[in-house]
C-alpha cells in the first residue's frame, strides 16, 4: 500500500500568517496554486485556499489591510508522511478536506491533495485491472489448453480399434 511520502508534493508554497490577502492572492496567482500554508514563527499556522480569499473580497474587507490570518482554516490537519493514502483519502473525505500539509517533528515536509491521491488510486486500479485481465488471459489459455489435452486422448480413445478387430 502507498503512503502519503510517495505521493505528496514537496515544493509548498508557504505564506507568513500576517500577509496582506491581496499579496496572497497574487502570489497563488503567480504560482498557479490553489492554497497556501500558512507560518507563524517556522509552525503551520493554518492553510488559506483561492475560496478563503473570495470570501475576504464578498465580506468587502480591503484586501491590502486584511492579513491572511483573518481567513485561514486553523487549526489546520496535518498527516506525517508515512500515513497509509487509503487512511488519509477516508479522513479527506470524511472532513470534507481537499489539501493536507505533510509534516513531521513541527517541520513542513508537503502537501497533498485529495486529487492527488485519487490520481494515483486511478492509476492503482487500472493497473490492478491489467494484472487481473493478464491472469484471466492466462487462466482461460491454460484451461483450454488441458482441456485441449484431454479431447485429443479422447479423439485417439475413439479412432483406436479395438485389438480384437483386424482390418
Amino acid at each position: 500500500m502507498k503512503k502519503v511520502k510517495d505521493v505528496m508534493a514537496e515544493d509548498v508554497v508557504t505564506a507568513d500568517h500576517a500577509m496582506p490577502a491581496a499579496t496572497a492572492a497574487k502570489l497563488m496567482l503567480e504560482e498557479g496554486i490553489g492554497c497556501l500554508v500558512v507560518m507563524k514563527e517556522n509552525k503551520i499556522a493554518g492553510i488559506v485556499t483561492d475560496r478563503d480569499l473570495l470570501t475576504c473580497v464578498t465580506e468587502k474587507h480591503n484586501m491590502q489591510e486584511c492579513s491572511i490570518a483573518n481567513h485561514m482554516s486553523s487549526p489546520v490537519v496535518t498527516v506525517p508522511p508515512d500515513t497509509l493514502l487509503l487512511n488519509l483519502a477516508k479522513v479527506m473525505a470524511a472532513r470534507q478536506i481537499k489539501r493536507v500539509p505533510v509534516s513531521q517533528g513541527g517541520g513542513l515536509l508537503g502537501i497533498i491533495s485529495f486529487s492527488d491521491i485519487a490520481d494515483d488510486m486511478d492509476g492503482q486500479v487500472a493497473d490492478m485491472w491489467s494484472e487481473w485481465l493478464e491472469l484471466i488471459a492466462v487462466t482461460k489459455t491454460s484451461a483450454q489448453h488441458r482441456r485441449g489435452r484431454r479431447t485429443d486422448k479422447q479423439i485417439e480413445s475413439r479412432v483406436r480399434a479395438p485389438a480384437h478387430i483386424h482390418p
